[in-house]
């Protein structure tokens, strides 16, 4: 059983709701108890006064790789489970979103509430937001009981509990009733008596002021614990018995403000203003971890947000509708960054870009009144607009604003059907992490929701896994794959995920060989989530870069298909080519002095191509990187100068030091140096056998160029991006 506390805050809720727990542990029941209020105080009693980690305060300390379910979980009297949320600092954040963040951690460490006979949740009553209001949705309490005094401002905080109720009451009735906790003044009991009956529950039980607390608080004690055989703790029991043994739940059904003064105060109040000219009348009062990405699992400053990282993994189902759930600000952002990558280099030139430039993005446009009175209307809405298409997935995308006003998007779910599926991606911005982290989040939910596993394997049909969408060479080295596999008679059947169908992706173990697209941080992950969920094996070579790594891949092709012949003709013929390029450009780059920057991994293959050149590779200096960790220096024996954790200033140094002929980096920024040469190391080169001859002659090039001569029209755009 699952029963939530509520109650306007120092009004003895957490006394009370320790106090049940106690009684029904007494009897046998095994028990968890979950302070939801950031005074973090639900569970002192039960743990005789001891400090207590809150869940917020251990995430903010500790990293998500060392999460530990018994760091946060304390063991109390009578064996007794028990958590505390916490919450921000004063003034600072929202303590809301801190208990959803509390409710996830809590289920991605695997805590299963199942495993008690009960489990309550005590809730700060004052404001019932989208956090505060997670134990109110249908998949916890089953129960709600309101602790109240007469106070009249105790009652308005019970009577908003309910409004709250009233908007999660779509499984029926589940309000138990009302916990009257005396403060002692004259005709108290008769307020409570007239507002629950005007609001149709039942007062449960009535606590007297007693001095038998705070003694048994002294001692940092239950009053069923320290004073069992009092009549406190009497009462207390037999309202753990009536929570325990009540069958029949009632309707939330919350007064208008001026009638609940009437009825609790027992006066008239006079109306300064007509209904009429309000103009709301009969309107609502309400709008409608796993694996981890490298910056969060050192602990780095966030790499972007994860609502753009999932958002651009989520684009590429070509006959998908997307919904970011957020302001149109978020998706105007996010819809640029996918569209126009690229576009200002090849449109000045007068290309066509050669990538979708309108992604099936829709927003639901949260504005400003949606922070205060959530976005779920305005996500129905535009959910329904999509729906209206006929996609084959509509996708639903959270931004950091539905997140932190706790926007319960799986509650929509009540518009999907097996025509009309409905996957959200709980992104809410950067609050589950970086872009890589909402890339991690779109590969795995995305194939958890459609792959189908009774497909039959066919190793003629080929997935290939990870590449990057938004690189330039993305779509070459996927030309280049095509005619290798062409040459094998196999062909690709899914591209885990770019520019493919969600029918690929739901036939996707219809495919009998699993190509990564890189070896790097992120694809890890994904081969790691494969071969846990579908015991996937996948080719042990990536997408080659370069000559070595091509002829190791060909080759491997060769043994996998058991077509060796087919492998050493394209060997031959790409091993004559290779060898006579070197021989055209080495007189041209031999002895001349190399240096290299890098936050990419992959640089064998650029070393390589130098040193068959001749080239002296006087220095390596490795950048951190976020979507990967350092390499090993390949090439120990002829590369003497390899530093990691690269800055600035070493390389400004290193250059002066070392006169190096050409610095090769992934960026070169404006008067960083006086290195004579520089040119830019793509983040995805384009592969095959072709990419260090065509590297190759690019340096000579470099080398030899007039650029006024040479380049002639193009002088501006050399100048522009090569510095």
């Amino acid at each position: 059983m699952e029963i939530a506390i509520y109650g306007k805050g120092g009004i003895g809720k957490s006394t009370v709701s320790a106090n049940i727990s106690a009684s029904l542990a007494k009897k046998g029941k095994r028990v968890l108890q979950l302070g939801c209020d950031p005074k973090h105080d639900s569970t002192r009693l039960l743990l005789h006064g001891r400090d207590c980690k809150t869940v917020l305060d251990y995430m903010r300390e500790v990293g998500p790789l060392d999460y530990q379910l018994a760091d946060v979980v304390h063991q109390g009297i009578y064996s007794i489970d028990c958590v505390e949320a916490g919450g921000p600092e004063p003034g600072v954040g929202c303590a809301g979103r801190g208990i959803l963040s509390t409710f996830e951690l809590l289920e991605n460490l695997g805590l299963d509430r199942k495993d008690y006979d009960f489990v309550l949740y005590d809730v700060l009553g004052d404001v019932v937001c989208g956090g505060f209001a997670v134990p109110l949705r249908d998949q916890y309490a089953e129960k709600v009981y309101i602790v109240t005094s007469g106070e009249f401002m105790s009652v308005y905080a019970a009577n908003n509990i309910l409004r709250g109720l009233a908007n999660y009451s779509q499984k029926g009735p589940r309000a138990g009733g009302l916990i009257f906790n005396e403060r002692g003044f004259e005709g108290e009991l008769q307020r409570v008596e007239r507002f629950a009956q005007a609001v149709g529950l039942p007062i449960l039980g009535e606590i007297p002021r007693d001095p038998i607390f705070a003694a048994c608080e002294r001692h940092g004690q239950c009053v069923v614990e320290g004073a069992e055989d009092s009549p406190v703790a009497l009462e207390m029991d037999r309202i753990a018995g009536k929570i325990w043994d009540q069958s029949r739940l009632y309707p939330a059904k919350p007064l208008g403000d001026h009638e609940l003064e009437e009825v609790v105060l027992g006066h008239k109040i006079r109306k300064e203003v007509p209904e009429e000219a309000g103009g709301s009348k009969g309107k609502s009062s309400s709008q409608g971890r796993g694996t981890y990405s490298k910056a969060l699992v050192k602990q780095e400053p966030l790499h972007g947000c994860a609502y753009n990282g999932a958002m651009n993994i989520a684009v590429q189902l070509k006959d998908a509708i997307i919904i970011s759930h957020g302001p149109r600000s978020c998706a105007n952002l996010s819809y640029q960054a996918i569209s126009s990558l690229g576009r200002r280099s090849l449109f000045e030139k007068k290309k066509i870009l050669p990538v979708q430039v309108h992604p099936k993005i829709l927003s639901s446009e949260l504005g400003e009144d949606a922070m205060v009175f959530g976005g779920i209307r305005d996500l129905r809405r535009v959910l329904q607009e999509a729906l209206e298409k006929k996609p084959s997935l509509v996708v639903l995308v959270t931004t950091c604003p539905s997140g932190i006003i706790g926007d319960d998007v799986d509650g929509v779910r009540d518009l999907a059907g097996p025509e009309r599926p409905i996957l959200a991606l709980k992104t809410d911005g950067n609050l589950s992490g970086d872009y890589m982290q909402g890339m991690i989040l779109a590969y795995q939910e995305i194939a958890k929701f459609l792959v189908d596993p009774q497909e039959k394997p066919d190793p003629y049909l080929v997935n290939l896994y990870g590449e990057k969408p938004i690189a330039n060479a993305t779509s070459g080295n996927f030309k280049i794959l095509e005619d290798w596999l062409g040459a094998f008679g196999a062909k690709v059947h899914c591209r885990y995920l770019n520019e493919t169908s969600t029918d690929s992706v739901r036939t996707l173990l219809r495919a009998g060989l699993h190509l990564p697209a890189y070896h790097d941080y992120m694809n890890t992950i994904l081969e790691d989530f494969f071969k846990k969920t579908y015991d996937l094996d996948f080719f042990p070579h990536a997408l080659p870069i370069g000559y070595e790594e091509s002829m190791d891949f060909i080759k491997a092709l060769g043994r996998f298909y058991g077509k060796e012949e087919v492998s050493e003709k394209i060997m031959a013929r790409e091993r004559e080519n290779y060898q006579r390029q070197m021989d055209k450009y080495r007189p041209y780059l031999q002895g001349k002095k190399l240096m290299v920057v890098a936050y990419n991994n992959k640089l064998t293959w650029i070393l390589k191509t130098a040193l068959d050149l001749g080239m002296d590779i006087v220095k390596v200096g490795m950048i951190n990187f976020s979507q990967d960790v350092y390499p090993e220096n390949p090439f120990k024996d002829k590369i003497l100068d390899w530093e990691v954790d690269y800055t600035a200033e070493k390389r400004r140094q290193d250059v002066s030091r070392l006169k190096p002929d050409l610095v090769l980096a992934n960026y070169n920024g404006p008067n960083m140096d006086d290195a004579p040469y520089h040119d830019t190391i793509q983040l995805t080169p384009e592969g095959g056998f072709q990419s260090g001859i065509a590297l190759a002659k690019r340096w000579v090039t470099i080398f030899q160029q007039n650029v006024q001569e040479g380049w002639r029209s193009d002088e501006k755009y050399f100048k522009k991006y090569q510095g």
